[in-house]
């Protein structure tokens, strides 16, 4: 009910808005999924020469016609994290990939047909559909790890499924990784964790090249077959890692964001420019614009800062931490516009910085994509946030917010950004991604405390409550775990008996079979232990007695011989 009430109030709002711009809408129609929306993809799946629009959502794909029309609805076997689409069957229509929470990847024909599957050792993170080395047959790309980026793995499969490399278990080359700031060098093996991950034809050659973070702080470049070309290692964690055309050469610059710069490399590793601020960056992209500018555009927190190479052309301030930064030509006219994600919204900026169009989501923009959907003489901008919907818009209608709005008008949209917000933390939730609810319910309640709005705040502090019991017993699993490994049984056993505790409170039965059996475990080691404790205290107590005994035959055998 909270979902629909959102949703009908927030399209009221914006339509409202738009009355004031033109007679046409630049809406032109919007997707509701039930879950939070994870991932989507664009191509041709029905052959029809049109676009399609591929969404994943829990455990299900949808597939939209250039019309937002559902022509397809796919079951997973577990939620899905990562989505791409391809040819892989070679009939010309594009197929799906899908990587899993359980650590699956599965792919599906065009019409919903199950094609192949193949098992990870971790959730699947990342999934690319991709022709690496130009044979006419697409690739499967997918990276995985879990949160703490532990059992990671990559893996790149043929187009049926077989393996041509796996990081896990085919060795390959160590690579030696210069320090940037220094001559300090070291080596990077396949067991690093990944964390950024690109495939993209850097080079202009036809062939991919892959371009990956380590939570080691690494950055790291191999070619299609494995080969590596470079690698930094840098003091600092890694915040943001992007790709762009600063000559439009087709060569593919690499922007680093690391240490509060930004840092641009060339194809083959070489520094070409470093930008520093006050905080770290969070998003970057380069290109050249008509017709003779090259555009430097970074993201730091909630600030857009545009340079035409050293000098600054203009900065703009969001509401919310830009999470992406895109450019586009949307209207086939010259020169390009700068496309801006945040966590509430997605803007269309001119390359001088003039706001072109914006709409907001109230929950943080995850992809956009601009593509002609009609064949007319725009392009269109497809948004997915995370909260339930999927939206397509007309490029370029001027959006000018009314000054004159009621407080009521306020107040409800206050309402409504919050609705969205603790929409998107339920899912999280549900999801058992407690850390990153916890800080959506947060948000959600700062905005009910600041309308009065009593039955939200009542219903977030329900979640932040539970939200807190889950990751304080998570924290106890986890102390129990690093006992176990230091043979500290009995306080491994009291530690998961007090998440027992708090699992029963919230009375979840999955969560607190697992920890019985846990407790199960631990009391076999418990006894296996007394039992090897006895054997020693046998073989002591033996020692000691045969010690003893011979000590006692050699005085014997000297009193006699006395």
């Amino acid at each position: 009910m909270q979902k629909s009430l959102a949703l009908f109030f927030t399209f009221i709002f914006i339509f409202a808005n738009l009355s004031h711009i033109s007679s046409d809408e630049s809406i032109q129609w919007y997707h509701h999924t039930p879950d939070i929306v994870k991932g989507i993809a664009v191509g041709d799946l029905t052959g029809d020469g049109n676009i399609d629009i591929v969404i994943s959502s829990g455990n299900y794909v949808y597939v939209l016609d250039s019309l937002g029309q559902e022509i397809l609805k796919i079951r997973t076997t577990n939620y899905v994290n990562s989505i791409s689409v391809g040819d892989l069957t070679g009939d010309g229509n594009n197929d799906i990939a899908v990587g899993l929470m359980n650590n699956g990847i599965e792919v599906f024909s065009s019409t919903g047909e199950k094609l192949w599957k193949y098992w990870m050792r971790a959730p699947v993170q990342k999934i690319i559909v991709k022709d690496i080395n130009s044979d006419g047959h697409n690739e499967v790309i997918a990276v995985s790890h879990n949160y703490t980026f532990a059992d990671n793995a990559w893996v790149i499969l043929n187009h049926s499924g077989c393996v041509r490399f796996q990081s896990k278990d085919f060795p390959f080359l160590e690579i030696e990784s210069k320090h940037y700031y220094g001559t300090f060098t070291k080596k990077w093996e396949a067991e690093n964790k990944l964390r950024f991950f690109i495939a993209e034809d850097i080079t202009g050659d036809g062939y991919t090249e892959f371009i990956a973070s380590t939570n080691l702080n690494d950055i790291i470049v191999f070619d299609y077959n494995m080969n590596p070309r470079w690698a930094y290692h840098f003091h600092y964690p890694i915040t943001s890692l992007s790709l762009g055309d600063l000559e439009k050469d087709g060569f593919k610059e690499i922007l680093v964001g690391v240490n509060k710069k930004l840092i641009i490399f060339t194809k083959d590793g070489f520094s070409l420019k470093e930008y520093s601020f006050d905080q770290h960056v969070t998003a970057a992209t380069v290109f050249k614009n008509e017709p003779n500018d090259s555009l430097v555009i970074i993201g730091i927190g909630n600030n857009l800062y545009a340079y035409v190479w050293n000098e600054k052309l203009f900065t703009r301030r969001f509401d919310q931490t830009i999470n992406l930064i895109k450019y586009d030509n949307l209207d086939y006219k010259e020169g390009m516009e700068i496309i801006i994600g945040t966590r509430d919204g997605a803007f269309v900026l001119s390359t001088q910085g003039e706001m072109l169009f914006n709409y907001r989501t109230y929950s943080p923009v995850t992809e956009i994509f601009a593509v002609n959907l009609n064949s007319k003489d725009e392009k269109e901008l497809i948004i997915s946030f995370s909260d339930v919907n999927v939206i397509t818009y007309k490029s370029l209608k001027e959006s000018q917010i009314s000054s004159n709005q009621t407080n009521q008008q306020q107040i409800q949209e206050t309402i409504t950004r919050a609705n969205s917000i603790f929409n998107a933390g339920k899912s999280l939730y549900d999801v058992r991604d407690y850390q990153e609810a916890l800080d959506r319910f947060r948000e959600a309640k700062t905005l009910y405390e600041s309308v009065s709005h009593n039955e939200g705040i009542t219903n977030t502090e329900i979640y932040i409550s539970n939200s807190s019991l889950y990751i304080q017993a998570k924290s106890l699993e986890d102390q129990a775990l690093l006992l176990i490994n230091q043979n500290n049984y009995e306080e491994a056993k009291f530690n998961y008996q007090n998440a027992k505790d708090i699992y029963l409170t919230m009375d979840d039965t999955v969560k607190i079979q697992e920890i019985d059996q846990k407790i199960d475990e631990i009391d076999d080691l418990i006894r296996a232990q007394s039992m090897y404790r006895i054997f020693l205290y046998i073989l002591v107590i033996a020692g000691v007695l045969s010690i003893a005994g011979v000590a006692l035959f050699f005085i014997r055998k000297r009193k006699k011989s006395k």
